[in-house]
């Protein structure tokens, strides 16, 4: 409660403040305000809130704004007096005391943002948008199914998941078994937990029991029809991985945020056939497919550069898809691969999360290709997820120069291209 020093009586501004507050609280909890309670205490209006450090309307909010940082011998009191008494109907006559009575209300200059910071909140404000976003999609992607363009037929809920003649899985399986222990444990648990998320996020044609190629006319096709599936996939992944979901909610987005691009790219390694330039998932022969040579719509760099890591990488480890879903978990607990990324909440345990993967991933390379090759191996596969984050940025820094109308893509692929 403010008192004025020079007249002993109660300030009744302050007075109507603190009859607000009791107000607001009932029954030992506090209700939402009622903002028609709220008095502003230059003008005596009512108020929506606080600025400035202190409870204003919106004129006087505007007019400090706009004239706090002012010269003060710019304004000049238009009586003489300096004491023009400041109301709702006589606030416009004077700006030289209505200015000086928001000084002596406390309102504070300081506060007032400069352009730079208003263009720092509001990148914040958009942020922060598409975390909501982000975070409203990994709450529902455990069950979400998903269809690029045709809606499967109702009558069709099967969704075909065979075993395929692709050699690179069924060697997998013989290596992963000749672990022991947790280790096996570990291995079967990341192929199952794939194989799930690709059935809970379909993207099957109506009543095909075979692939349909499906044709990407420009990058708003891209975007929204294979990388989307993508990202449902890759999301539900980690949703499904114990160490991921052990993490802190804002930690979880983080890494999702600024690793899913690379992931992205690390998905179309395990996809990609690059003699045939076609993009399908394995053991999916229901699933679309794609004539990987649309990229070149989105950026000849990008598609060059996707398809010589995709080779690199495939012979690297004998087109081993455990190999690349192991990549795939080192990668998404990576910190420091975007340099606008914010500090971990618990760096400690993304960290270690990361170290079970890593070690994963070597023991595995150990069985699988032997002791003398394992080293080169795994530093080079290592190098090819650096030069993916690479990858990555171009890929975004392209999106945004293509000045896409982010209405026309889907609200999640927003946020991983961070278009607004």
């Amino acid at each position: 409660m403010q008192t004025d020093h020079r007249v002993p009586s109660i300030n009744i501004t302050a007075m109507r403040q603190q009859q607000h507050r009791k107000r607001s609280y009932s029954n030992g909890a506090f209700r939402k305000r009622d903002r028609h309670d709220l008095i502003c205490v230059i003008c005596h209006a009512p108020a929506m809130g606080y600025n400035f450090d202190q409870i204003t309307c919106e004129s006087c909010k505007a007019f400090f704004r706009r004239n706090a940082l002012q010269t003060s011998n710019r304004l000049k009191c238009r009586v003489g007096t300096n004491d023009c008494i400041i109301t709702l109907e006589t606030r416009k006559r004077c700006k030289y005391c209505r200015l000086k009575k928001c000084f002596e209300k406390g309102l504070r200059k300081e506060w007032i943002m400069s352009e730079e910071e208003k263009r720092t909140k509001k990148r914040k404000i958009d942020d922060n948008r598409r975390l909501r976003a982000m975070s409203q999609s990994l709450s529902i992607l455990s069950a979400s199914t998903y269809s690029p363009s045709i809606p499967p037929d109702d009558g069709y809920s099967e969704y075909i998941f065979l075993k395929s003649q692709d050699s690179s899985d069924d060697d997998s399986n013989e290596y992963k078994y000749s672990f022991d222990g947790n280790t096996r444990i570990l291995l079967k648990q990341i192929e199952e937990h794939y194989t799930q998320a690709v059935r809970l996020n379909i993207s099957i044609i109506k009543g095909l029991d075979s692939p349909c190629l499906r044709d990407l006319h420009d990058l708003v096709d891209i975007v929204n029809e294979p990388a989307h599936i993508s990202t449902l996939r890759m999301i539900t992944f980690f949703k499904l991985t114990p160490q991921f979901n052990s993490l802190h909610e804002d930690d979880r987005l983080t890494l999702v945020k600024h690793n899913l691009m690379t992931i992205l790219f690390c998905h179309f390694y395990i996809c990609t056939n690059v003699n045939t330039g076609i993009f399908h998932e394995s053991h999916t022969p229901n699933d679309y497919c794609y004539n990987v040579s649309a990229l070149r719509g989105y950026s000849d760099s990008v598609y060059h550069k996707a398809m010589n890591l995709t080779e690199e990488v495939q012979q690297l480890c004998s087109n081993d898809h455990l190999v690349m879903k192991l990549l795939i978990l080192i990668v998404i607990f990576s910190k420091g691969a975007d340099s606008i990324e914010p500090i971990l909440i618990e760096s400690q345990k993304v960290f270690d999360a990361q170290n079970i993967f890593i070690d994963l991933l070597w023991n595995y390379l150990n069985v699988r290709f032997g002791e003398e090759q394992t080293a080169s191996i795994f530093s080079r596969l290592i190098f090819c997820c650096m030069k993916t984050h690479e990858l990555a940025r171009e890929a975004k820094e392209t999106a945004a120069k293509k000045n896409v109308d982010s209405n026309e893509l889907a609200p999640l692929m927003q946020s991983i291209l961070q278009i607004s």
